[in-house]
């Protein structure tokens, strides 16, 4: 075996350094940022729409609940999906595609949901 030089020392000194360092995550916040916004809006829009065939489909009570997170279920899996079941790469929270503006689209569903019944089966 050959002696080592100076620098192959240095390298080698320097490897062994970088494995032992910790692996830490950077997040581009503008990134972040866009990802929230566009879950946001399509969580809207998902709530507008499940609103809207709930209505049109006479749902009431329990049933028109279960009917929005239903949906909101089903849009978290699709988001999942769509990022390859990688979401660290795109969420610092694997919940939040979840989660995130839940109360909020809840509201714009039951806007949608008592505008449309009300229109359809009562007048």
């Amino acid at each position: 075996m050959a002696p080592q030089t100076a620098s192959a020392r240095r390298l080698t000194s320097e490897n062994s350094r970088t494995k032992d360092v910790e692996q830490v995550a950077i997040f581009s916040d503008v990134a972040m940022r866009h990802n929230v916004g566009v879950l946001e809006y399509s969580r809207t829009c998902q709530a507008a729409a499940s609103g809207m065939a709930s209505g049109i489909l006479g749902l009431t009570g329990v049933s028109g609940f279960i009917f929005y997170f239903f949906f909101v279920v089903l849009q978290a899996l699709f988001w999942e999906m769509k990022a390859n079941f990688e979401w660290q790469n795109y969420f610092t929270s694997r919940s939040l595609s979840l989660t995130h503006s839940l109360i909020s689209g809840l509201f714009t569903y039951i806007l949608f949901w008592v505008f449309l019944y009300g229109m359809v089966h009562v007048y």
